[in-house]
């Protein structure tokens, strides 16, 4: 049975979301989006990585007791990333050369928060 989302899955998520922004903005991307949210998908992060548009998809993990956070990150979720950023790219009304789907794994441990970059992680289409 699945655990609907509560309170504290929400503020987990914003805590990862809020740890990789400030990642990605320490390292020169430009956080233009969060949270961007369409009919059947979402972006957690919406970047600028030099001229190159990134959407990224943020998973945080206490434990790996459910895997480690990059497992989390289905075909399924692939598709609804996807979705919303064909979504973003028509509500921008912006031409981007260059497009990428990153993806942000957060451990998270008392006060250790290991953060890993996987640029490139999946593809467009």
């Amino acid at each position: 049975m699945r655990r609907p989302l509560g309170r504290s899955s929400s503020r987990l998520g914003n805590e990862g979301e809020r740890a990789t922004a400030d990642y990605l903005s320490a390292r020169g991307y430009h956080i233009l989006e969060r949270n961007f949210h369409c009919r059947g998908g979402e972006v957690d992060l919406v970047a600028l990585d030099g001229g190159t548009l990134v959407f990224v998809e943020v998973k945080l993990r206490r434990s790996l007791a459910r895997g480690a956070p990059i497992e989390a990150v289905t075909p399924l979720k692939q598709m609804r990333v996807r979705k919303a950023a064909q979504v973003y790219l028509a509500y921008s009304g912006r031409v981007f050369q260059r497009i990428r789907f990153d993806v942000v794994s957060v451990m998270k441990s008392g006060k250790n928060t290991d953060i890993i970059h996987f640029k490139a992680n999946f593809a467009s289409g």
